[in-house]
């Protein structure tokens, strides 16, 4: 069992985790709460470490950082997970699939070597009855085990066949585990999982980072289910938007961000003005009143990729050309410096 604390001692984590929840700027959900809990707890020391980490200085985390904890340290299906389990069973399938194929090889080859025997006893002028016999009965014996061996081995296969299943079941889990329930793009640690594969391909890319202009307006005006409507449609806009390796992914909240592989600056600034112009252009209908909504548009930034520049400064970078763009009158693109 994860949580092992009795009646009292999480009364008195419940008090600490909702003092400390009141902290930070993260709204006051499950996830923010099983964070601060394993925290409090003192069960979980990487996640401890790294939240000393970030709150130096009084630092506050909001909701995009505490779901990157959550992902990262508590969450019990990981992605590291997934492929320690993928990897133990192609170890399996390996080991069993070779230790068949060579027990069953190693029957034949005695069957063959013991006919072989029976021929020439046969052949000797001398009379061998007993031993001719005796070896015909170690053939019959022989092949008696080649037939057992035979249906060890369909057994065999078909459980191969069933660990294979699993492994692709596994597969797919790997996969939701990337994917944003909501929009059904790439998330934030699908995200991260892709630009430190391209940062470390050295082939260059475009970092695009967006953001939708006045949100929370949308949603304190129309509510949240029709703010889930306007990120969906965003997200496939977006989508539609790229092509080839290009990844498209929420970052978190109302931001996403677009991976531009093997793009310079010029061909990445376009991508991200015929983003934001397509976005702009599109209109969002409220279905229940036939409402159609105007005026939903991005704000963005938009970078190259330097050699040898870290993740966070490049996107330090990316996320300073983007809120330049939003105090910039919005609906925007601004190439980072």
């Amino acid at each position: 069992m994860k949580y092992n604390e009795n009646l009292a001692r999480t009364k008195e984590l419940l008090r600490l985790v909702i003092a400390q929840m009141g902290k930070h700027d993260a709204p006051f959900h499950p996830v923010n709460y099983a964070v601060w809990y394993e925290y409090m707890a003192g069960i979980n020391d990487a996640l401890n470490r790294e939240v000393n980490e970030l709150t130096t200085d009084s630092k506050k985390l909001d909701e995009n950082i505490v779901q990157r904890l959550f992902d990262k340290h508590v969450s019990d299906m990981t992605e590291a997970k997934a492929r320690r389990i993928e990897g133990y069973l192609n170890r399996v399938l390996g080991v069993v699939g070779s230790s068949a194929n060579e027990a069953f090889g190693q029957v034949d080859r005695y069957g063959t070597s013991l006919t072989a025997i029976d021929k020439e006893l046969a052949q000797a002028p001398m009379s061998q009855e007993t031993l001719h016999l005796q070896v015909g009965e170690v053939l019959r014996e022989t092949r008696g085990m080649q037939d057992v061996l035979s249906t060890l081995k369909g057994h065999l296969t078909a459980t191969r066949g069933e660990v294979e299943q699993l492994r692709d079941e596994l597969n797919r889990l790997r996969e939701e585990v990337l994917i944003d329930a909501l929009t059904g793009l790439v998330n934030r640690r699908g995200f991260d999982e892709r630009i430190q594969h391209f940062v470390a391909s050295g082939s260059g890319f475009c970092l695009v980072l967006i953001d939708i202009d006045h949100f929370k307006r949308v949603n304190d005006t129309y509510g949240h289910v029709f703010g889930d409507s306007v990120l969906r449609a965003i997200a496939s806009t977006l989508k539609s938007s790229v092509k080839g390796r290009d990844v498209v992914a929420r970052y978190g909240g109302e931001e996403f961000a677009v991976l531009l592989p093997e793009t310079g600056i010029d061909a990445g600034h376009i991508v991200a003005e015929q983003l934001r112009d397509r976005v702009a252009r599109s209109r969002i209908r409220r279905t229940k009143v036939e409402e159609v909504i105007d005026s939903i548009t991005i704000s963005a930034g938009v970078a190259e990729h330097r050699q040898s520049e870290t993740i966070v400064d490049l996107i330090e970078r990316v996320d300073a050309a983007m809120y330049a763009s939003k105090d910039g009158g919005r609906n925007k693109v601004t190439v980072a410096a």
